[in-house]
């Protein structure tokens, strides 16, 4: 009787367990739909907090709602992280569970099962109690701003930056002149589209005539809104790098900086060329599918299986580095490659070096790209980033797990140019860094750069200032500059 009786228990608490199993389903679904009407919720309110932001508020009550409104958008978003923070969680734990033993899931199960008597419905219905609640908010602030509306002043908005006020009208930019031994060479062309709002395509060249190590090139992609400032931009997506290319990063601020902005050419709607369009929003929707990845909630989250802290895990992500409307960022320029060894030619790197009048020099040719928001699926579980190198255009392997930018300029740049002085039929060597959100590489390449007389920079100088198609040709050369790592940096 007692056996009938333990049997009898024992078939229903298996029955239970396997009726949790099959409920976990419901509660995954009904989960989904929770953060679905969560981040709808938070949109919402968003919206309605930066249209209102053009209006001008002074009555206390209209203050006191907005204020009510800001707070409930900031406690959303914080719900938001936490909810899909736990079904990362929740889908990691189901993902073990069902590569373990029988009897382990059976336990886990049970687990579940005494969990669910414990309080987890209830905190279930509190989540969808929280839900409604924000709907409720989000519902709401559409009477909010038609009362702003009734009530408020119109902001008169001016545009801060007399670039942006240019370029929001489709007009592209273009300086060049002749400093010295110099040539300064900008182009910023803008393209509108209803899917991603307004990008632009920027170059900036510095051509040394005299001292041709001295020169630069930069060029980078991103997304526009009023109130960017986009000389600031280029400026920062550099700094990352000047740590490690002190000299290069230097020349690129100073040109920055110095430019005259009242002597810029505006030229007719870049939109209308379908060519250069086409061209553009092929290599944005390569290098940035989603153009609003880092501005939904939750994106960045980091993984329960990482090795590292959350803090250490999310800075190794390129896009936390950069900022956040970039979409890519291309450096070039050349430094000596010294016969004196690798400490010579990697000073000469960071800080500049001083070349003698020969009429051919040997040069390392360094091309930076960063793809701040290019994601890779090839990155293990419990790792957040790697390096690998690549050596004439064979890929070599991963040489660094768990890898951060700077990396690639303390630990790997000095093996890289070693590499090239003791390997002589060696051309070219990348580097790659891959995170789960970002990748960068450095393409170093054996060249050569010719020193010309005063004389000849002169000549150079003249003739350049006059040929217009030298600059629509450097034009052409600046759009169609970014395709893919390799192609971009000059490796093979």
């Amino acid at each position: 009787m007692a056996e009938m009786v333990s049997s009898a228990i024992v078939g229903e608490t298996v029955t239970r367990i396997m009726s949790s199993i099959t409920g976990k389903d419901e509660e995954k679904s009904k989960e989904k739909e929770n953060i679905e009407r969560l981040e709808m919720a938070h949109m919402k309110m968003e919206a309605v907090l930066h249209v209102s932001d053009r209006w001008q508020i002074t009555e206390v009550p209209l203050l006191r709602w907005r204020s009510k409104l800001k707070r409930a958008a900031q406690e959303c978003d914080d719900t938001l992280v936490k909810c899909k923070q736990r079904a990362l969680e929740d889908k990691e734990t189901r993902l073990r569970v069902s590569q373990s033993s029988f009897p382990k899931r059976i336990a886990h199960a049970t687990k579940t099962l005494i969990s669910s008597f414990i309080g987890f419905n209830d905190e279930l219905s509190s989540s969808s109690a929280n839900v409604r609640r924000f709907e409720r908010y989000a519902n709401g602030s559409n009477e909010f701003l038609k009362t702003v509306e009734c009530g408020g002043t119109p902001l008169r908005y001016t545009f801060f930056n007399p670039l942006i006020r240019h370029l929001f009208t489709g007009k592209s930019v273009r300086y060049q002149a002749i400093q010295e031994d110099k040539l300064f060479y900008l182009s910023i062309r803008p393209v509108s589209s209803a899917e991603r709002g307004v990008e632009a395509n920027i170059g900036f060249a510095c051509q040394d005539f005299k001292e041709p190590t001295k020169g630069f090139y930069v060029a980078c992609m991103l997304r526009l809104s009023e109130s960017t400032d986009i000389l600031d931009v280029i400026i920062k997506c550099v700094q990352p790098v000047a740590p490690h290319f002190k000299f290069a990063a230097e020349g690129i601020r100073r040109g920055l900086i110095q430019l005259p902005i009242q002597d810029f050419t505006w030229d007719s709607p870049y939109g209308e060329s379908m060519f250069w369009a086409n061209v553009h929003n092929t290599l944005t929707n390569w290098h940035r599918p989603n153009p609003l990845c880092c501005n939904e909630r939750g994106h960045h989250l980091i993984s329960s299986s990482s090795t590292d802290n959350t803090t250490a895990s999310s800075s190794r992500l390129l896009s936390n580095i950069f900022p956040e409307e970039v979409i890519n960022v291309l450096l070039k320029w050349h430094v000596p490659l010294s016969d004196q060894g690798t400490s010579s030619t990697i000073l000469a790197a960071v800080h500049g070096g001083n070349i003698s009048q020969n009429s051919d020099i040997p040069t390392l040719k360094i091309g930076v790209l960063v793809l701040p928001h290019e994601s890779s699926d090839d990155i293990e579980p419990a790792a957040d980033s790697y390096a690998l190198e690549v050596i004439d255009g064979k890929e070599q392997g991963t040489i660094h797990a768990n890898a951060h930018l700077r990396d690639l300029g303390e630990k790997l740049l000095p093996k890289a140019v070693e590499y090239l002085h003791q390997n002589s039929e060696s051309e070219a060597y990348q580097l790659s860094l891959k995170s789960r959100h970002g990748t960068a590489h450095i393409c170093l390449e054996k060249a050569s750069m010719q020193i010309q007389s005063a004389a000849m920079v002169q000549r150079e100088a003249a003739r350049r200032a006059q040929d217009k198609s030298a600059t629509l040709q450097q034009d052409r050369a600046m759009e169609a500059g970014i395709e893919g790592p390799d192609e971009v940096m000059g490796c093979s």
